[in-house]
């Protein structure tokens, strides 16, 4: 499988550079490079950083230094050596990443791990709330990471970010962007002032389905921001795994609202993948709807209670989740068990690069013994054809 894999997971954010090309009033609202009197920082706002730090205060025994820099900025040593920023910018790199802003870096690095290609995430973050920022930052974004792929769309598909803010201009970037040749759309998995089934977002998903370019939804802080749970998320015992669990399977609410919701039955062209969520939960929530889609407790339950019906499409969940969708994981031998009930091809494999939960730079031995018994074409399927078939790539 040497230098054969294509990752559905790899992060390529832009330098913080790219924002002194905005006006300053957009600037301050984007990661960028900031000069004090003591030194350069990099900022990187972020919507509902500051809540975060507000709800940890007095309550997490050891407070991330991590999260707090998100919002208020992190001192770069040298500004010119582009490894550090890029280290900075990434966050939670792995000690053997050498992270960059140059694309033949990233081919160096993940054919170092068996990787011959695969999604580049540039950013998943929701919106600014300011349409002016959210639209001029996402073009500027795409139109940077468009020219740094310039003849490697085979190899890699870089992802598109969208303008959250307003629904119709998040139309109007995916068409100009899709015509770069990137794909797929970025989206988190939880917008948190609008979920998903709204009926406003409609135009954006027939927008997918007409151009033929997939999501790819990966995890988010939203659903591990709950106060009670950064109370407790870097305690001694628990550290992050507490929230990242919550948000690998929370991210089966967000399987639901399209597989439920009539989202995937409405456009049965639009294509899911939801990212870096691990999948050995995907089986059990795959019977755990249908039981309750059709059965007593999810529509007798509600009408008692004066609510619709749960029976809003014509075939359970999992049907659509088997039609449509696809979850990523990186070290998920669960999710290998269970791959008959779910179906191959609801699976994909990513490697997490640059980040230290990933699976860099072993990524194929613990692909190898993940696998161990597998038949090759499963294999295959599994860290190669599901991507390739989806997002367009031919190596």
């Amino acid at each position: 499988m040497t230098a054969t894999m294509l990752t559905t997971d790899c992060h390529f954010p832009p330098p913080p550079q790219l924002a002194d090309e905005l006006p300053e009033r957009l600037r301050e609202h984007v990661p960028h490079l900031e000069e004090l009197s003591d030194g350069v920082y990099l900022v990187r706002p972020m919507a509902g950083a500051r809540e975060m730090i507000e709800a940890q205060e007095g309550k997490a025994t050891n407070p991330n230094p991590r999260t707090q820099a998100l919002d208020l900025g992190v001192k770069v040593q040298d500004p010119d050596n582009e490894e550090e920023v890029a280290r900075l910018v990434q966050g939670d790199v792995a000690p053997e990443a050498r992270p960059s802003f140059k694309i033949s870096r990233l081919k160096e690095e993940l054919e170092a791990d068996g990787v011959a290609g695969g999604v580049l995430i540039t950013s998943f973050g929701v919106p600014t709330g300011d349409p002016a920022v959210d639209v001029a930052w996402c073009q500027l974004a795409n139109d940077w990471i468009a020219d740094v792929c310039k003849g490697e769309l085979h190899r890699f598909a870089p992802g598109i970010q969208l303008p959250l803010s307003s629904v119709a201009e998040s139309v109007k970037e995916l068409e100009r962007a899709a015509a770069l040749g990137l794909r797929p759309a970025l989206l988190p998995d939880v917008v948190p002032d609008r979920h998903w089934l709204d009926p406003a977002w409609e135009p954006l998903w027939e927008a997918l389905e007409g151009l033929e370019i997939p999501v790819t939804m990966h995890v988010s802080h939203a659903r591990s921001s709950l106060p009670w749970s950064l109370g407790t998320a870097f305690m001694p015992g628990i550290g992050a795994t507490a929230g990242f669990v919550l948000v690998s399977a929370g991210m089966a609410e967000s399987v639901l609202w399209f597989a439920g919701g009539g989202i995937l039955e409405r456009h049965p062209g639009l294509r899911v993948v939801f990212t870096e969520c691990s999948a050995g939960w995907l089986g059990w929530a795959m019977q755990f709807f249908d039981l309750h889609y059709f059965g007593r407790f999810g529509n007798s339950f509600v009408e008692e209670m004066g609510m619709p019906s749960m029976k809003l499409c014509e075939f359970p969940p999992s049907y659509y989740i088997k039609r449509q969708t696809a979850c990523t994981f990186m070290d998920d031998p669960v999710a290998v068990h269970n791959r008959e009930f779910t179906g191959v091809e609801s699976l994909m494999w990513g490697n997490d690069w640059p980040h230290q939960e990933g699976s860099h730079p072993w990524s194929a031995e613990t692909t190898a013994k993940q696998f161990a018994g597998v038949p090759n074409d499963q294999i295959r399927k599994i860290v190669h054809d599901n991507a390739a078939q989806v997002f367009r790539l031919t190596v």
